[in-house]
């Protein structure tokens, strides 16, 4: 597996959360309708070349909801909304993570490109892609909290480095730390005679 495919999924999330942190709560609307058409765009895309991917419907319904509830609610909403509504966002993603390693995990939908079919049903397969599923859920969780931590802090006027620190520093360094891992197990585990 690729982990560009799998950030190409997690591209509506962070769209989101630039456009509502850079222009406030009148635009937060606007910045869920934008993620949301970015979440139908790879739900299209998806489909079309190997199949729905949880993350980009789950992305098309959160998003959906949040631009609804953006547009509909009064200004107050609307700053919550850029408070918090990233660490909600992040919280169903990684609700939606976790879920899928009961079932389907959501790594395995991106994994499946890159990987002879004949190994799909495989349990170390299987097995692989439930454990990243898993890492990527409980990185998703922290990045919930940070965001969550950080929108409590920026409503009682905490400052511009708890946003940059929670808000941005340290997702960036869990996602870079999950791809890596991403990367090294795929690169250990694929089979011989595999597609990249």
């Amino acid at each position: 597996m690729r982990s560009t495919n799998l950030l190409l999924g997690l591209v509506p999330w962070v769209l989101f959360s630039m456009i509502a942190e850079r222009l406030g709560a009148d635009a937060v609307g606007y910045a869920a309708l934008a993620a949301c058409l970015g979440s139908l765009v790879l739900a299209v895309r998806g489909l079309r070349a190997d199949g729905l991917k949880v993350v980009d419907a789950a992305g098309v319904v959160t998003f959906g909801v949040l631009a609804v509830a953006g547009f509909a609610a009064g200004h107050h909403v609307r700053e919550l909304l850029v408070d918090y509504a990233r660490g909600g966002a992040a919280l169903v993603l990684a609700a939606v993570m976790l879920v899928s390693v009961l079932t389907v995990p959501f790594t395995e939908q991106y994994a499946r490109a890159g990987i002879d079919r004949r190994y799909w049903e495989s349990p170390v397969f299987r097995s692989l892609n439930r454990r990243l599923s898993l890492m990527w859920a409980g990185i998703i969780s922290v990045m919930a909290l940070c965001h969550l931590i950080a929108g409590a802090l920026s409503a009682s006027g905490g400052g511009f480095s708890s946003n940059i620190l929670l808000n941005w520093a340290v997702p960036v360094l869990l996602v870079v730390y999950g791809v890596k891992h991403t990367d090294r197990v795929a690169e250990g585990a694929r089979p011989t005679g595999s597609a990249s």
